[in-house]
């Protein structure tokens, strides 16, 4: 995250998901190991209840941006994807 300390916008955002994060450390110490797991698969959204993709240090591994990116492509290939109906 030292991209963070040069640019003064992510450096204000990050310093905002840390203020987050230890105001819910600070009304429960176990926040961290009883929050519920995110619908979704996004720690951030999981974890602070937002998500910032543009500030996550995680984003090659992230789930959302997987599914974003997938979309794009059938979209770019013309390609539609059908489910099945259970019988």
């Amino acid at each position: 995250m030292s991209w963070g300390i040069e640019n003064s916008k992510k450096r204000k955002d990050i310093l905002d998901l840390m203020d987050i994060g230890v105001r819910k450390t600070m009304a429960n110490p176990n926040y961290v190991n009883e929050v519920p797991k995110s619908t979704n698969g996004c720690w951030m959204d999981q974890i602070y209840g937002l998500m910032r993709c543009d500030i996550c240090d995680l984003s090659s591994q992230c789930p959302v941006r997987e599914e974003e990116e997938w979309q794009a492509w059938l979209k770019e290939h013309n390609i539609v994807i059908e489910k099945k109906k259970a019988e």
